[in-house]
């Protein structure tokens, strides 16, 4: 098959030009077409030249979902204009972060590459010599759209190259625009064949090549996660559990596929020990620095001479370019929720017995670093000793200089005005467990959900049925893996065995482990890792400490608990007692009495026992009880995606995807209403209730 026109090579990808108010302007083309044949440097070309468009849309992808949200405040006296417009939530046509031209710049170019490209072209083998390119073009233009559906609700969908003036105006005349539910079911039919690769195997590595060191492979979104984003979406949207059994799939097989593996990690933010001073913060604070961490990175030039830089230290740091005032800064919300959790630690201090030891809510014990109370992870990124320092040399009176400097982690180390972020994510993976939590929770699975919250999953988590019960861990062995099989060969247990292979109850022994649950009894334990290398972590250990001990972080609400019954309160005065053998002989005819006697009350005790587990276990499983459950379990997602995700973009669309899943799509309307729960916990707030959920397309 002969070569079609190509686009041309890295900067000829112009579309759409500069931003504009212009309905018309936003669609129109100026591109640059060439017929050639297509060597591979020219690929590497038109992928860089797709990224190069993208860069534009960094910072706005982050300061739109951050900004507009409850978790930070905007100094009026320094944030631009701009920046207090998202604030308020009164962002105007000419707003330079409500630009929609810069998305479909991007989306025209890989319209104009998947037309033109030879998608036929075979390599040696059976695949395709350009399906990276492909795949990696259609995985772009999806997360374009979703990101266009979050800010401005129905958009143009357009799946064809706009190659002149006459496209655009046929466009802006038919004034035609659709929903999320039409265009990310294009997107997720758009990506579904290749649903059953490898990961890497579709990402185009170019030789592992470097741009600022990061790979070229880190650059492109892996499509299992991007398809489990749109099923999540599109679930949350119309509340569809089939789109939720989907997204479960997706993430699973994203975190799991075989040697291809992602945990969380265990790097927190944590007190070492009851008598310390200060966290310990730079393990936790090493997340943010690495694009391994991340799920597909955008790649920033780091010198404003090359083209885009971020300036999204400028926004959240303060630097020597804006006299170290930052324009956002955490707010109010943020440090209450980070002040409401419990911080538990797990002790053997001097041998004997362990102790679960609660860090003290008395704000006076912090000194003047007043996020140390409750979860660190906020102190441990913008509020922490060597976040915030003195400056007092250029004082209020003399100087234009703020005396104090404060450095966000998440954007900054330095307060060196010219320095510029590497990157920035996509999507960060521990973001992603978390809507993985999401969709577990949404399709029926609150246990699995919570034990991603408290626990980390592994086999040793889904395997203990006081964690996972045996009802959630069969249904879960229903959401088969695609394009892989994986077989757990500890599963020796017949139920356990029972559909496990390449099922979402699969998470390989030999590959993720979990930190065992040591019995408070036991004299000078050591904490033990079940199974392979790869760490699991509740998410909510990262900082609110061991997680896994913490009896005030549980899993039902107090109706729910009260209804359980306890084998030792509701059986403790029809318990059966054991008679004493030790006044009679083993040869006597009293022994084998008591023999036979205790052998009768153990058998009755037993019965009783599994008759109040089997009672809890059907209480548990009921369709009503379950509910409850999930919404609380759905409470503690939220909470969970705020204290992990806070300054990242994440909080306006998890608060609107939480009014999606408790609502219903349509019903959350055009104006925004904060959950119930927030407001009964930490109070109402003006900056969100009220406003619009998105912004009005310019012009249009």
């Amino acid at each position: 098959m002969k070569m079609k026109s190509i686009i041309k090579c890295g900067l000829l990808l112009l579309v759409l030009g500069t931003a504009t108010v212009s309905c018309e302007d936003m669609f129109t083309a100026d591109n640059t077409l060439v017929t050639t044949e297509l060597a591979p440097q020219d690929t590497l070309y038109q992928m860089m030249g797709i990224i190069k468009r993208m860069q534009k849309l960094a910072d706005r992808t982050v300061l739109l979902g951050e900004v507009r949200a409850d978790l930070v405040d905007v100094d009026p006296l320094h944030a631009s204009a701009d920046i207090q417009e998202l604030a308020a939530n009164n962002v105007s046509a000419t707003n330079v972060y409500n630009q929609p031209s810069d998305y479909y710049a991007v989306i025209n170019s890989c319209n104009i590459y998947l037309a033109y490209v030879d998608s036929m072209r075979n390599s040696q083998g059976t695949r395709k010599y350009f399906e990276k390119e492909i795949l990696a073009a259609k995985c772009f233009r999806a997360w374009c759209y979703l990101e266009l559906l979050k800010i401005y609700g129905d958009v143009p969908y357009i799946r064809t190259p706009i190659l002149n003036s006459d496209n655009a105006e046929e466009i802006v005349a038919s004034g035609k625009k659709e929903g999320m539910v039409t265009i990310v079911t294009d997107m997720i039919n758009d990506l579904a064949n290749f649903r059953a690769a490898e990961n890497d195997e579709l990402r185009q590595s170019y030789g592992d090549r470097t741009f600022n060191n990061i790979r070229y492979s880190q650059m492109v979104i892996p499509v299992r996660a991007m398809l489990a984003e749109l099923y999540l979406w599109r679930g949350s949207y119309t509340g569809n559990q089939t789109d939720y059994i989907n997204a479960i799939r997706m993430y699973h097989d994203y975190f799991t596929f075989p040697g291809e593996e992602i945990n969380t990690g265990r790097a927190k933010a944590n007190w070492p020990s009851r008598d310390s001073e200060r966290p310990s913060t730079s393990d936790y604070n090493s997340n943010f620095l690495a694009a391994s961490q991340c799920a597909g990175v955008l790649p920033m030039e780091t010198s404003q001479y090359y083209g885009t830089v971020s300036k999204l230290r400028g926004v959240f740091c303060s630097l020597d370019s804006n006299n170290y005032y930052p324009a956002v800064v955490a707010s109010q919300r943020a440090k209450d929720i980070s002040k409401a959790q419990d911080y538990c630690q797990f002790l053997v201090e001097g041998g004997g017995l362990p102790e679960i030891y609660f860090r003290e809510h008395d704000p006076n014990l912090y000194s003047e670093y007043k996020t140390m109370e409750g979860d660190l992870r906020l102190y441990s990124v913008s509020d922490g000793p060597d976040n915030v320092k003195d400056n007092s040399s250029n004082s209020h009176e003399n100087s234009s200089y703020n005396n104090m400097y404060y450095l966000n982690r998440k954007y900054g180390t330095t307060t060196n005005g010219n320095s510029y972020l590497p990157f920035v994510p996509y999507f960060r993976n521990n973001i992603l467990y978390l809507h993985f939590a999401e969709a577990l929770n949404r399709a029926g699975f609150p246990e699995t959900a919570f034990a991603i919250l408290k626990y980390g999953l592994s086999y040793y988590t889904l395997t203990n049925r006081d964690i996972v019960s045996k009802d959630e861990f069969d249904r879960l062995s229903l959401i088969t893996s695609i394009g892989f099989t994986v077989q757990e060969p500890k599963f020796t247990d017949d139920d356990l065995k029972k559909q496990t292979t390449g099922t979402a109850a699969i998470w390989s022994s030999d590959v993720f482990a979990t930190y065992f649950i040591v019995p408070l009894d036991q004299m000078n334990p050591q904490r033990i890792i079940e199974g392979g290398n790869y760490i699991q972590v509740g998410i909510h250990s990262f900082g609110s400490g061991d997680s896994e001990y913490n009896d005030r972080y549980f899993l039902d609400d107090e109706e729910t608990k009260s209804g359980l019954k306890a084998y030792k309160e509701d059986l403790e005065l029809e318990e059966v007692p054991r008679l004493s053998r030790n006044s009679t002989h083993e040869d006597s005819v009293e022994y084998d009495r008591v023999v036979a006697y205790n052998a009768y009350a153990d058998s009755v005790n037993i019965a009783q026992k599994d008759s109040v587990d089997s009672y809890n276990a059907e209480y548990l499983a009921s369709p009503d009880i379950r509910t409850k459950r999930q919404a609380h379990v759905s409470k503690l997602i939220l909470e969970e995606e705020a204290l992990e995700g806070v300054f990242e973009g994440q909080r306006f669309y998890d608060i609107m995807r939480y009014q999606m899943q408790e609502m219903g799509g349509a019903a959350i309307g055009t104006t925004i209403t904060m959950p119930a729960y927030i407001e009964e916990k930490y109070g109402t707030t003006t900056k969100m209730a009220g406003k619009p959920w998105f912004l009005k397309l310019p012009s249009w």
